[in-house]
């Protein structure tokens, strides 16, 4: 009875189905008799995709239940030995087939003739940067709308007689409800979403739709169960009552899409400090951190799709900056402070600070003081760079972790050359207590010059450290250098040979520890107690082969303890992690090939190896932290957690 009604259906549609593929055929051979006329090929695109196929769509679906009301046929309909919902199905899959033959007929024209792929790539100008499906140049997202129109028209059409009011409500609902979705897409309430992710917004809007057509075919299908169509107002009252429920449904899925579940280029997973055993990672769920002593994950924030540019930790406590958007072109940089433990957190910069802020600012660079007591933030404003030559005013400011004391503080020393100099500036470190900072300067284009300065907090004073050099060694955000004494590079590219050297940040006494004939940049390690550091030396091994030798320079011995010789050059640059266990006697390596953590005794040889999980897809961003172990896979951006104690492993995000 199923197969009898379908093909009723198809009878009874013929007509309608035969005139709209004769249009569809007109307009396809149209570009062969338009050659030559570019203004009118440029227009077939709206005639077939924003045009045809739409209502193609109403008229298929809101012919639906036409018969029935022109012939008054729904008692004979329903005395059918089958089911109402069968009914309900046989009608839509007979409209669904003449819409997928049509878009058939498009498609092998598509395929086979390059006039039709050409007048149908002018929107995926306009849609590509939004819409991915678009990439392939088949217009998916004609296709999509067209399918939603059919499915309100068809929803529609069993509440009324008239085949042109169905047609014309239909046409409004179709578009309305897709515009009123990208409406908040776009707006603050849906986070500025399609100029933040793009990726996401379209997805959005592609779920929103398939939901809302849902929801008119969940109404539609429950009111032909329920009426007995004797009653024309009580049936749209059904209608309305089932729609309303469908669509708040279906409302909820599409925000607990956004909310939930990220698409793939907004998945991350980013290391942001680690502190007293605690370590703060972010992801595109909001901030989390993980305490290795409870093995307790908290999250510290929980705001979705958020960069988070800036952020240091340090004594327990982490700032980080947010970005207040107000509108598409109002945005302004907060700098928020919360204790590592989810607790305390609190805005101390934003658009309405008062004083001197300015919020239209944007932050280069943020840290906190060891005792967590100060946040020091560097500003550019924007406003005043130029379009022929780059150029901005840096700002030092501080302010105190329960937000007094905001205070500007002058950077002159360093612009030498005026506040348009071209340059950039960067925090490095805190010494003499937390009561200087170690800025690093780079000016000029070609060719670039660094150079390391002393800012006094307490004197507001800037001078110059060291010419001609970088910091060597990952500054962890918010701790202050061992001993006042901070690993450089100095001739950081420039010509000749380079040196490793460590510089008394109080005396400006400078001990060389190594040196590089060849250019590359030095990574060193502190140990847990400050007194012996990691570091890569790359020189001629005894063979003169060029290698990597991982070194262990000890301050009381005064020289290099011990080293580890290593000829995979390309492995070293790019898939070795290091990083000192807690007793500070031996080194974690991450063997990537070998898929292992590899221990390194006092002289780095090899004395032990731990397996990684076979879930473990892309491992990287080796941290110790506490008496565990955290590592990154970098493939699904997933978080595990390696117990030193019990020597297991778990995940945790």
């Amino acid at each position: 009875m199923f197969t009898a009604l379908y093909l009723k259906e198809w009878r009874e549609k013929a007509l309608v189905f035969f005139f709209e593929l004769g249009i569809l055929g007109l307009l396809l051979a149209a570009p062969f008799a338009l050659r030559g006329k570019t203004d009118l090929q440029e227009w077939l695109v709206y005639a077939i995709l924003l045009l045809f196929f739409p209502f193609a769509a109403l008229i298929l679906g809101a012919s639906g239940f036409e018969a029935e009301f022109r012939e008054g046929a729904w008692a004979y309909l329903f005395s059918r030995p089958i089911g109402r919902p069968a009914i309900w199905l046989a009608k839509l899959s007979a409209l669904l087939s003449m819409f997928a033959a049509l878009w058939l007929v498009f498609l092998i024209a598509w395929a086979a003739l390059p006039a039709v792929r050409q007048i149908t790539s002018g929107p995926r100008v306009l849609l590509a940067p939004i819409a991915p499906l678009t990439w392939s140049g088949f217009p998916w997202w004609s296709l999509g709308q067209s399918l939603f129109l059919l499915m309100v028209a068809f929803s529609l059409s069993l509440l009324h007689e008239r085949h042109f009011s169905i047609l014309f409500v239909a046409l409004i609902l179709g578009l309305f409800f897709p515009a009123a979705a990208w409406s908040l897409i776009i707006s603050k309430t849906g986070g500025f979403m399609a100029w933040l992710a793009p990726a996401k917004a379209f997805r959005t809007l592609l779920i929103s739709q398939v939901l809302m057509a849902l929801a008119f075919a969940g109404a539609s299908l429950r009111t032909l169960v329920r009426s007995d169509f004797s009653q024309p107002r009580k049936q749209v009252r059904t209608f309305v009552g089932s729609f309303t429920v469908f669509v708040v449904l279906a409302a909820a899925g599409t925000v607990g899409s956004a909310l939930f579940i990220p698409v793939p280029a907004e998945r991350h997973l980013d290391f942001m400090g680690s502190s007293d055993g605690k370590a703060v990672y972010a992801t595109e769920r909001g901030l989390f951190s993980y305490n290795s002593a409870s093995g307790r994950v908290r999250w510290l924030t929980r705001r979705r799709s958020v960069i988070y540019w800036f952020s240091s930790i340090a004594n327990g406590r982490l700032a980080y900056t947010v970005q207040n958007f107000e509108s598409r072109r109002d945005a302004t940089e907060e700098i928020w402070l919360s204790n590592t433990e989810g607790t305390g957190r609190k805005r101390l910069i934003g658009r309405a600070t008062p004083g001197a802020w300015p919020p239209d600012d944007s932050v280069q660079g943020l840290t906190i003081s060891p005792d967590g007591r100060t946040i020091a933030v560097l500003t550019r404003n924007a406003a005043r760079q130029g379009k022929s030559r780059p150029s901005a005013t840096t700002t030092l400011w501080t302010i105190n972790s329960d937000g007094s004391d905001l205070e500007k503080r002058s950077l002159e020393a360093l612009f030498p050359d005026g506040p348009e100099e071209n340059l950039w500036v960067a925090f490095v470190a805190w010494a003499r207590e937390g009561k200087v900072l170690i800025i690093l300067k780079r000016h000029s284009i070609r060719p670039v010059h660094w150079s390391l300065w002393a800012y006094d907090l307490e004197r507001k004073t800037a001078s110059k450290v060291r010419d001609s050099a970088v910091p060597a060694s990952p500054w962890r955000r918010g701790n202050s250098t061992p001993r006042d004494l901070l690993v450089i590079q100095n001739r950081y590219r420039d010509e000749g040979p380079r040196t490793l050297a460590l510089l008394n940040l109080v005396t400006g006494e400078e001990t060389e520890i190594a040196g590089s004939e060849e250019p590359h940049s030095f990574s060193a390690q502190w140990d847990p107690t400050g007194e012996k550091l990691l570091f890569f030396d790359k020189r001629p091994d005894p063979e003169g082969r060029a290698s990597y030798f991982l070194t262990v320079y000890s301050l009381t011995a005064g020289k290099a303890v011990a080293e580890r010789i290593t000829t995979d050059l390309d492995g070293i640059v790019h898939h070795y992690w290091t990083a000192w266990m807690p007793d500070g006697r031996s080194v974690l390596t991450l063997d990537i090939k070998g898929r292992c953590l590899r221990i390194l005794g006092t002289d780095l040889q090899n004395t032990g190896r731990i397996d990684l999980p076979v879930r473990i897809k892309e491992p990287s961003g080796l941290e110790v932290v506490g008496d565990t172990v955290l590592l990154q896979d970098s493939g699904i951006h997933s978080l595990w957690r390696l117990d030193l104690g019990k020597m297991r492993w778990k995940r945790l995000y």
